[in-house]
């Protein structure tokens, strides 16, 4: 799988990069850690028209400005995989962007994740994810309720994200707005 993102800029990404240490310690929780760096994803797909992507991207960002986004609250995606979040408030800023980079690139993506599309898309910032148990739910929940999540985060790049190889993923070809 490959995707289009925002990394997060300190002191945000120090924070997330401390509640991954704090989950993995006190629960054992380290699948996260298959996208090591903090991130919110605004696109998931199969794969990408690569030579076309990168103009695409530089475009993009080239016209863009930092914009701010704020986080509340503490979330859980259920199922077979759950995930444990940070949801993103969607405001205005955000659901625009998010639309443009969807439109940008609806001709060169290829199996194309549906729970990232406009109508679907639940913004937010992966804590836990790939190793939750029923064991170590509550551990993770214990350690996370009582923390304040009220952040407000500027977002000044796109960056695409792709998978390694069948365990990693890794960040290449970051664009920061305005350049």
């Amino acid at each position: 799988m490959n995707g289009i993102a925002s990394l997060l800029n300190d002191p945000h990404k120090t924070q997330i990069e401390a509640i991954w240490q704090e989950l993995e310690e006190k629960c054992g929780l380290i699948g996260v850690r298959i996208t090591p760096f903090p991130h919110f994803t605004y696109q998931v797909v199969e794969a990408y028209d690569q030579v076309r992507l990168e103009p695409i991207l530089q475009e993009i960002t080239h016209k863009a400005l930092p914009f701010t986004v704020k986080t509340t609250g503490l979330g859980l995606f259920t199922g077979k995989v759950p995930v444990i979040y940070l949801p993103l408030v969607k405001n205005d800023t955000l659901l625009h962007f998010h639309e443009l980079i969807w439109e940008r690139t609806k001709d060169i993506a290829q199996g194309a994740s549906p729970y990232y599309a406009p109508d679907l898309w639940i913004p937010h910032i992966t804590l836990g994810y790939g190793d939750i148990t029923n064991f170590n739910l509550g551990c993770a929940i214990d350690a996370l309720a009582f923390q304040d999540f009220d952040w407000q985060i500027i977002v000044d790049n796109l960056t695409f994200i792709g998978q390694y190889d069948r365990r990693t993923y890794g960040s290449c070809c970051t664009y920061y707005f305005g350049q």
